[in-house]
């Protein structure tokens, strides 16, 4: 396997945790992989690239937890679809599956960032490999910017930004024994309101460093 580092990037809506993520791809040269996940995932399912960017990063119904009586799925299933047997499956939690076998194959080659998916917890095992980042920002910070960039109407903004936060949360404390934003969670969390996108890039990368050192 290729040494380097994978930072993988949890976010708050609106925190610019993508673009933090982009920043630190494009300082160290490595590749970065958001949505570029979904094409990887279509072309290993064979399934069609709307229909899983329409579940992405969404949990299904209370399917792992009643079959697992409220236990992490990863504990009873192996990871290649393949071997799963359970072709009824949400079709959330078979593009869940096939997705974190593409990760561990993206993690294979080097380096690299990985924007949410619960990469931090299907990458694990990869203890001195990975450096795990949640990104956040004060509310106001956010609302303002998701209006900028996304053109979401003042008056609907907040309810927005918390609503995207909640699915976010459900999807991974659904598919992981993690709570979603917990700082002890993860190697560092960082509010990017504070030092601004490049520089929040900036500190991360230096961060990893001086873990090395």
């Amino acid at each position: 396997m290729n040494q380097g580092t994978i930072y993988t990037i949890g976010r708050q809506f609106g925190s610019a945790g993508r673009r933090v993520g982009s920043e630190i791809a494009k300082k160290l040269n490595i590749p970065f992989y958001d949505k570029e996940l979904i094409s990887l995932v279509s072309k290993d399912s064979g399934l069609n690239e709307a229909l899983i960017e329409n579940v992405d990063e969404k949990a299904a119904s209370s399917f792992f937890q009643s079959l697992m009586a409220g236990s992490n799925p990863f504990g009873a299933f192996p990871m290649a679809t393949s071997n799963l047997g359970l072709p009824d499956l949400p079709i959330n939690d078979r593009i869940f599956l096939i997705q974190c076998d593409a990760i561990r194959e993206i993690a294979k080659k080097g380096s690299c960032v990985i924007v949410g998916r619960c990469a931090d917890y299907v990458l694990r095992e990869e203890k001195n490999r990975l450096l795990s980042v949640f990104i956040h920002a004060p509310l106001d910070i956010r609302c303002e910017r998701a209006i900028n960039l996304y053109k979401i109407p003042e008056k609907k903004v907040s309810s927005e930004c918390q609503k995207n936060d909640r699915t976010r949360a459900h999807y991974y404390n659904y598919f992981t024994d993690r709570k979603w934003g917990k700082a002890d969670n993860y190697d560092i969390s960082v509010d990017s309101s504070i030092l601004g996108v490049s520089k929040t890039a900036d500190f991360i990368i230096e961060f990893d460093k001086l873990r090395r050192n």
